[in-house]
């Protein structure tokens, strides 16, 4: 594949990418705002966020496992996620250096 190509083939997911986007903004606007799409769209960044958490649990480990269970306490307990993110963390380094 030549450079002309490649470059074709970029300008065309850009072209892609920009009309997928701006067909949600009009696609959005045109919704009522109480209806069961708009309840939905609202949850959506939530349990997309879990889904992510939960893969990138199961593919952690122990060490994973431990410091997500870390971070949901934490949070839960100070509602403060830089504390929940770092307590978090340092579960997850400390059980993947006593656990081998």
């Amino acid at each position: 594949m030549d450079d002309l190509q490649v470059l074709g083939v970029v300008c065309i997911l850009g072209v892609t990418c920009y009309a997928m986007r701006a067909g949600g903004y009009v696609l959005a606007a045109s919704m009522r705002d109480d209806g069961i799409a708009a309840r939905f769209l609202r949850l959506a960044p939530g349990n997309l966020f879990i889904a992510f958490i939960v893969g990138g649990c199961m593919s952690g480990g122990l060490a994973g496992l431990v410091g997500t269970v870390v971070a949901l306490v934490t949070m839960a307990v100070t509602a403060r996620e830089w504390a929940a993110l770092s307590a978090g963390f340092a579960a997850a380094f400390a059980a993947s250096a006593i656990v081998p």
